[in-house]
């Protein structure tokens, strides 16, 4: 149900999104992360997302093995398969790159299988994680150590100077942090 409550907000943030473009004259958009079925093609952007956070941004990251993110209903509604978004429908990169006019950046651990598609940046944010480690997502990298494998990409120049002066970063943190502390003491006091 909450996945359900926030893809809906997000279609209507989107759609207001939208509406604001086009009142300004910003053109196309449209919610998927292909920039051909935005129906901006021709028109996509040189911007690089690079992604940090939780599951309100996360876009496959989290392991096949146990997490339900790759099995319906997640995913039904967009991709229209089951993508390790931890929604029905789009999450917030997939709005943040759709603006940008850019594909959703590939998920960090999905980065060798398809090496062509960094142009677009990448995701590195995992379902459950914090800023600190957190009860919900064990062993998964918390705030942390995703910055630790965006430098090194860095590091590896897989990335110039050029391609992060025209990035965004997206940073998106929730309440797994509070459930941690919550779950651990028992209260804020």
């Amino acid at each position: 149900m909450e996945g359900l409550l926030r893809t809906s907000q997000h279609d209507a943030d989107a759609q207001r999104l939208r509406r604001g473009r086009s009142e300004r004259g910003g053109g196309g958009g449209g919610g998927g992360n292909d920039g051909e079925r935005n129906g901006l093609k021709g028109q996509q952007s040189n911007a690089k997302l690079f992604v940090f956070g939780d599951s309100y941004a996360d876009t496959g990251n989290s392991p096949r093995s146990f997490s339900k993110t790759w099995k319906a209903p997640y995913g039904i509604t967009y991709p229209g398969k089951p993508s390790g978004r931890f929604s029905d429908g789009r999450v917030l990169t997939d709005y943040i790159a759709s603006f940008l006019r850019i594909r959703s950046p590939m998920p960090y651990e999905l980065k060798n299988f398809n090496p062509r598609l960094i142009k677009y940046g990448i995701n590195f944010a995992h379902g459950g994680t914090g800023v600190f480690p957190t009860i919900i997502a064990i062993n998964q990298p918390n705030m942390t150590t995703q910055i630790d494998f965006f430098q090194q990409l860095i590091l590896k120049n897989v990335y110039t100077k050029e391609d992060l002066r025209s990035s965004v970063a997206l940073v998106s943190l929730a309440g797994n942090d509070y459930a941690t502390y919550l779950a651990k003491n028992g209260t804020f006091k």
